[in-house]
């Protein structure tokens, strides 16, 4: 009776040894210890098309450049260190950002002092999480030169990758649409102020201020000044 002779994928694989899986164990422990500790932001995450996409592209490139290693290196240790390599890259990404804490205290523009009291609010509201946490509170102001600025005053924002802040038509709203992106978020603490661009029709409605991760596409907090 003949057998199938085995592939030599089959065979590389059959071959690989416990501990040359310790990378991807590791993986696995961190971001299972990462979403039950931070549940709020892999539930946002899960939400994302985008972000279920980087995830699914992550583990079909992982799962390849494993076999491929397998078939084509003998040399175990240094596909383990590759893998450790990825691994920590991995980490770097997605759960470290959320510990990074960055704190910008600006003065109010065109003040030329550190700590000067910005003029009166035009209008103003609390900072809320969206699946993060977040505090603070939200100004929109008139400066000297006839602009308009908005102040994240005394933010403290969960940290993560990327974040942007987005002025956008419409109360409450969650993504940015047809907003203006203002800029980066500078800090997730302390006090920042963002132009708004030149004939932005401020009078006519209600705008939303939001801090969106652009990477994972998926909103932080956000605010409707009134």
């Amino acid at each position: 009776m003949s057998t199938r002779p085995r592939t030599s994928f089959t065979n590389a694989i059959r071959g690989t040894r416990p501990w040359e899986l310790l990378p991807e164990a590791a993986l696995v422990l961190g971001l299972g210890v990462f979403a039950i500790l931070e549940r709020g932001v892999v539930t946002s995450a899960v939400r994302s098309g985008r972000a279920v996409a980087l995830m699914a592209i992550a583990v079909v490139v992982w799962i390849a450049a494993r076999l491929l290693l397998a078939r084509f290196s003998r040399l175990r240790v240094l596909r383990t260190l590759l893998f450790a390599v990825a691994a920590v890259g991995v980490f770097a990404i997605v759960v470290f950002p959320n510990y990074r804490n960055e704190r910008v205290v600006e003065a109010f523009p065109g003040s030329g002092a550190v700590v000067a009291a910005p003029p009166a609010a035009l209008r103003t509201a609390a900072l809320m999480g969206i699946d993060h946490r977040a505090m603070g509170t939200v100004s929109l102001y008139r400066s000297a030169d006839g602009g308009h600025v908005v102040g994240l005053e005394q933010i403290d924002i969960q940290p993560g990758p990327d974040y942007d802040v987005y002025l956008v038509p419409g109360a409450d709203r969650q993504a940015p649409g047809d907003g203006i992106r203002l800029d980066d978020l500078r800090g997730n603490q302390g006090t920042q102020y963002y132009a708004i661009p030149a004939g932005t029709p401020l009078g006519d409605g209600s705008w939303t201020v939001l801090v969106w991760c652009q990477i994972f596409d998926v909103p932080v907090a956000n605010a409707t000044p009134a």
